[in-house]
């Protein structure tokens, strides 16, 4: 019998995870990711900014070159695969699709009005390889789910409609902990939304030795006879015992035989949860280093960027709460999606404030855009599903941008992460503000991870980490060869060679950094030299 492929697909801020299938067996194939987003900067807002200033032709072309490359190592007849189907927020399936995304980047009809912007249609869609540039059979339907308004992705809806959260009478809190921590608090019927931009921080970005979710990183730090053991993933990323460590001078007190190449974001919570209970880090500071292992560490800088991002996540939290008139210990259960919040310590993440204190029930539920975007494939009549869901969930979607709430709350969040505040001073300003409180963690509740990683089944091929490296070479008239560009980028992502700069755009912060321009004394850096003939 011959075999006929599906394709599901996730475009995270962050990276890009694939899985294949045989639509005879419906069993998983092979499963490929990337560390990085091919697109330069370090949240979807970077993303969205460098479209709207490169060229959205340029950005699609960018990300499309990469998602051709991570199908390419799912390691099967690409002329045979008949379906596949993609998930992400509005902004990366927008990217993906070429499609208008000036309104998402301008809030209110007024705005839209004065900039002539209409905008597009974000409803479930079938669409052919050609029409997105895919190099699968051109005979393949694309599969594209609907958002709910068009601020509020298939990302969301997939949250809501694999935690099934929908389906109970409670007060719920569904989270995807990625850099952007959209948000969902389902109340008396209602459903407000919300995007917190936590920062790349949360997924080990910005972080000196951080890294995304990947064979041979730290995603768990747990006490252990008054040291601490670190937790790493493995090549198939299920965790293993690492080095057991004194974190307050590094001395390896049992080795292990796993190393280390890195921490992410929720190794990071991790040593941030352990840090403040031993006292290694106080009011969101440290005096020096935590020490790790295999020479990974987190400095002062490390800490205030997760705290920063933890910040996002409260004030969030908070702001949602207060919009539905409800008490943040009146939620009943917790739903953690995505990579992140699969694999942090549930209770590390309720005792340093990333979920809300009261739930009885918490649940670490995957990648739900991935787990979505598979369902769509094997039962293709899921779209029309999913379209009528969307269609009737009526949602209140708070712009935190926007939101005086958000602002007096984060405001608080900072003064805690680069003042060095007391908690008990900021529960004091909630109170004159007119914001309740953040109550103490009273309750310990049930927490129920239901599969072994977050991605629940890698299939029969071991996982593929594909290095996408997009590298990109321009010349600069008046350039006098200093190398001030070069060596003012923070992220490594700029070099010369051969007569010609070279740029990473998966290590390029974008447009939100320019330090390579700003640098050079002639004025003869020009970014957009680089993406001139994508």
């Amino acid at each position: 019998m011959a075999e006929h492929y599906a394709i599901a697909i996730d475009i995270g801020t962050s990276g890009i995870r694939a899985q294949s299938y045989n639509l005879t067996t419906h069993k998983t194939i092979s499963t490929a990711i990337t560390l990085r987003h091919p697109l330069p900067g370090a949240n979807v807002v970077d993303h969205l900014h460098f479209a709207l200033n490169i060229g959205l032709e340029t950005a699609h072309n960018i990300l499309i070159t990469t998602i051709n490359r991570v199908i390419a190592n799912l390691n099967i007849d690409l002329n045979k695969v008949e379906r596949l189907a993609v998930c992400g927020n509005p902004i990366q399936l927008s990217l993906f699709n070429n499609i208008e995304i000036r309104d998402l980047a301008f809030w209110g009809e007024n705005a839209l009005k004065e900039k002539n912007i209409t905008p597009p249609s974000r409803r479930g869609k079938i669409l052919n390889p050609q029409a997105i540039g895919l190099d699968i059979n051109p005979d393949a339907k694309i599969y594209i789910p609907p958002a709910i308004k068009h601020e509020i992705g298939a990302d969301a809806l997939a949250m809501l409609y694999k935690s099934k959260a929908l389906e109970k009478d409670e007060y719920s809190l569904i989270i995807d902990f990625g850099t952007n921590a959209e948000m969902a608090l389902i109340a008396d019927g209602e459903i407000y939304t919300a995007s917190a931009a936590a920062g790349p921080a949360i997924e080990g970005q910005n972080i000196e030795k951080g890294r995304l979710a990947s064979p041979g990183v730290i995603c768990d730090i747990n006490e252990e006879e008054m040291f601490w053991r670190m937790k790493i993933l493995n090549d198939n990323l299920i965790v293993e015992d690492g080095d057991l460590i004194d974190p307050v001078n590094g001395n390896v007190i049992k080795k292990s035989d796993i190393q280390a190449k890195g921490i992410t974001g929720t190794g990071v919570i991790a040593a941030f949860s352990l840090g403040s209970d031993d006292k290694i880090i106080k009011d969101g500071k440290i005096k020096d280093t935590i020490y790790l292992q295999d020479d990974v560490y987190l400095k002062e800088k490390d800490i205030s960027n997760i705290g920063k991002a933890l910040g996002a996540f409260r004030a969030g939290q908070l702001t949602l709460a207060e919009s539905a008139d409800i008490l943040l210990d009146e939620i009943e259960s917790v739903y953690m999606a995505g990579a992140s919040g699969f694999y942090v310590d549930a209770k590390k993440s309720l005792n340093i404030g990333q979920i809300p204190p009261g739930p009885q029930q918490v649940y670490q539920i995957g990648n739900t855009s991935l787990a979505m975007a598979k369902d769509i494939v094997l039962n293709p009549e899921l779209l029309d599903e999913l379209q009528k869901l969307a269609d009737k969930i009526e949602s209140n979607h708070i712009m935190l941008a926007t939101s005086e709430i958000f602002e007096k709350i984060y405001s608080l969040e900072l003064a805690i992460y680069e003042q060095g505040m007391p908690f008990w001073m900021y529960n004091q300003w909630l109170q004159k503000y007119g914001i309740q409180e953040i109550p103490n963690i009273e309750t310990e509740p049930e927490i129920t991870k239901l599969y072994p990683r977050d991605i629940s089944d890698l299939g029969e091929n071991d996982l593929n980490t594909v290095d996408i490296e997009n590298i990109l070479s321009a010349k600069f008239d008046r350039c006098i060869y200093c190398m001030d560009c070069v060596n003012s980028c923070p992220e490594n992502a700029l070099s010369f060679e051969k007569d010609e700069f070279k740029l990473r755009t998966d290590l390029c912060s974008g447009l939100g950094c320019l330090r390579c321009a700003g640098n050079c004394k002639e004025h003869a850096f020009k970014y957009e030299e680089f993406y001139k003939d994508i």
